[in-house]
């Protein structure tokens, strides 16, 4: 019999992490007490839980199953903790959730903002942040990620689409002319989005059954998103941007979108997740709050 539930959230944070210093960083604790948990729970349940080497920790297949049923059992604790702690079934807890910066701070800072003034007794910690965050690891209940996701231990819904068009500002087509076709970008100055490893240098642009991939270089190119725009705004050249990223510099005559109808296939902005389950009720409503407010998004206004 397990008497301490500490114990059972302690060892699926390590089975998560996938070692005892990772989840003793994760939950800010010493890597002595995580073992001195994890040995005592191995003595209450009469099982060994990992496999133990000087290089790796694996999990046996009794560790599997246990913390299969006990990341069920600690998630119907919370929700049972919240639902006491509101009486009427209003949520209540803390959400933790990471984004990108520039999307973040944004959108996903207002969308906490309107959610928050819902649910007033819901808190929030944004960690913004353009590295992509392990959320086992980091102890995090919510990623919004623009991206495809590569991760199977994670459970993604689609929210809205990340479309990427190309911009110019006015001075800039003034002084050299407007693209008709994508092979004309081929007589102007393209501004890039790189990084070591990237190892791209075309933009694939499809309208409709038509598709142009179009082969690009130049000695304008950077790893920020936020460097592209300014650079963008400031007449250096052509850039391929997010629709969300340049959706108020367009209204504002910032910026002009070029060769419409050209553009890049689009990948979700996504709702992602750990597999845990049962979903605490304040998580599953913030994600049907954000599908809701992002139907029509504010930067396709």
């Amino acid at each position: 019999m397990v008497r301490n539930l500490d114990d059972l959230a302690v060892f699926v944070r390590v089975a998560e992490c996938g070692g005892f210093s990772a989840a003793a960083r994760a939950m800010d604790l010493a890597p002595t007490t995580v073992s001195k948990q994890i040995a005592r729970l191995e003595r209450q349940l009469g099982a060994t839980l990992f496999e133990r080497n000087t290089r790796r920790l694996k999990i046996t297949e009794e560790g599997r199953a246990v913390a299969e049923r006990a990341r069920a059992a600690l998630a119907l604790l919370d929700e049972a903790a919240e639902i006491a702690r509101a009486g009427s079934g209003e949520l209540t807890g803390t959400i933790r959730v990471t984004a990108p910066v520039p999307f973040g701070s944004r959108y996903v800072a207002a969308a906490t903002a309107a959610f928050r003034k819902q649910h007033p007794k819901v808190g929030f910690e944004l960690h913004l942040t353009d590295r992509m965050v392990d959320l086992y690891g980091d102890d995090i209940d919510v990623a919004i990620r623009v991206a495809k996701l590569v991760d199977s231990r994670l459970i993604a819904r689609r929210l809205a689409d990340n479309q990427r068009i190309l911009v110019a500002s006015p001075d800039y087509l003034e002084r050299h002319g407007t693209p008709m076709r994508p092979r004309d970008l081929a007589a102007h100055t393209c501004l890039l989005f790189s990084y070591p490893g990237l190892g791209r240098n075309s933009w694939a642009l499809h309208n409709g059954r038509e598709a142009e991939e179009i082969a690009v270089s130049s000695d304008l190119a950077t790893d920020s998103g936020d460097t592209l725009r300014t650079w963008c705004i400031a007449g250096l050249g052509v850039s391929l941007r997010e629709l969300w990223d340049v959706a108020e510099d367009l209204r504002a005559g910032r910026l002009v979108h070029i060769l419409p109808g050209w553009m890049e296939e689009a990948s979700p902005i996504s709702f992602v997740r750990p597999k845990r389950e049962p979903v605490p009720k304040r998580i599953s409503a913030f994600g049907d709050f954000l599908a809701q407010l992002w139907r029509s998004p504010p930067w396709e206004a």
